[in-house]
């Protein structure tokens, strides 16, 4: 019956994914065998079917019994969602860092020692605050659904079956794949502006040389780091939130509309500073042999660098609107659908 799939399912989604296969069939045959002693004829009612799954009680509850042992921190309900995050976040940072690792041993191969030791100390830094900011998230996601839970009133009255959520549509669920992707490409980008800034430019090889003519204004970019961290902490919210929730609604909509717009504005208030970038960077790249003065570009360039502000923010705004338009479309179609 309808109510006894969305009880194992509220049951299993509290367990690790390697456990609820197994668990889902322990399950089903248990509630079947209580059934039977309620209906030996095999006549089961939808009053017994509540009588057993009452006796079983809230989902929550039996998932704890399954697994041995409780949370607090962070519950049951978030708890995969957050180790899930968290293997992407760490995951993601490794690569970070060992791209920047490599990319500087191929640049200076004489002190690789040196960036050795920095790449390990880096990944311990920059893992532990990777850690810290994705367990403060779902602290503050699982204390908000406590909170959302009690003023509801669902601690106080009696659980019943009837209140079990409907399973949701697999077509019409978010895929795991796009709060995945957006997480990995937000630490890259975060990493990156962290710890080697300086690697964004133009690549230049001369005589065995390795070097980088820098787009960016190092020392002033490092006053933005809280900002930069900041947008990297409100994008891992909302996508953890997206990876909790799996299906689109009216108020995750909402809420994404919200963080958009927040990260949009904070870094286009970066990009608008013109004090973040290489006000020399036409003048290395003439001295460089690259661009050459009344050569053939040169006042294409110069023109591009000049506007360069204004046109990533215009970027930036224009992906952004597309990305709302985009998270609209997709939940008005799951909505009409529905």
């Amino acid at each position: 019956m309808e109510m006894i799939e969305r009880y194992i399912y509220a049951v299993t989604q509290r367990l690790p994914e390697q456990q609820r296969a197994d668990i889902k069939q322990e399950l089903q045959s248990l509630i079947e065998d209580m059934l039977e002693e309620r209906a030996p004829a095999g006549q089961a009612s939808s009053e017994d079917v509540e009588s057993v799954l009452s006796e079983l009680g809230h989902p929550n509850t039996l998932a704890s019994k399954y697994r041995g042992y409780d949370r607090y921190l962070i519950g049951p309900v978030v708890f995969e969602p957050y180790m899930t995050t968290l293997k992407i976040v760490l995951i993601s940072i490794a690569i970070g860092l060992t791209c920047i690792f490599t990319i500087e041993t191929i640049f200076a191969p004489i002190e690789v020692l040196e960036n050795f030791v920095d790449y390990i100390v880096s990944l311990i830094s920059v893992g532990a605050q990777g850690l810290g900011v994705v367990t403060i998230i779902f602290a503050l996601i699982d204390y908000s659904q406590r909170k959302n839970a009690v003023v509801n009133g669902e601690k106080t009255k009696g659980w019943k079956p009837s209140d079990l959520p409907q399973i949701p549509d697999r077509n019409k669920q978010i895929k795991l794949s796009e709060p995945i992707t957006s997480i990995i490409f937000t630490v890259l980008f975060t990493v990156i502006c962290l710890y080697s800034v300086d690697l964004l430019g133009v690549w230049r090889s001369h005589d065995g040389d390795r070097s980088v003519i820098p787009f960016l204004n190092a020392d002033i970019f490092r006053h933005y780091l809280p900002i930069v961290w900041g947008l990297a902490a409100l994008v891992i919210l909302k996508e953890s939130i997206r990876i909790i929730i799996r299906k689109r609604t009216g108020k995750l909509l909402s809420f994404h509309i919200a963080i958009t717009v927040v990260t949009t504005v904070l870094v286009c208030v970066m990009l608008a500073d013109p004090a973040i970038w290489n006000h020399d960077f036409i003048q290395q790249l003439e001295a460089s042999g690259i661009l050459t003065p009344g050569g053939e570009g040169h006042e294409t360039v110069v023109s591009i660098w000049d506007g360069i502000s204004e046109w990533l923010i215009m970027i930036v705004g224009l992906f952004a609107l597309v990305e709302i338009a985009s998270e609209t479309y997709k939940w008005y179609r799951v909505k009409t659908t529905a």
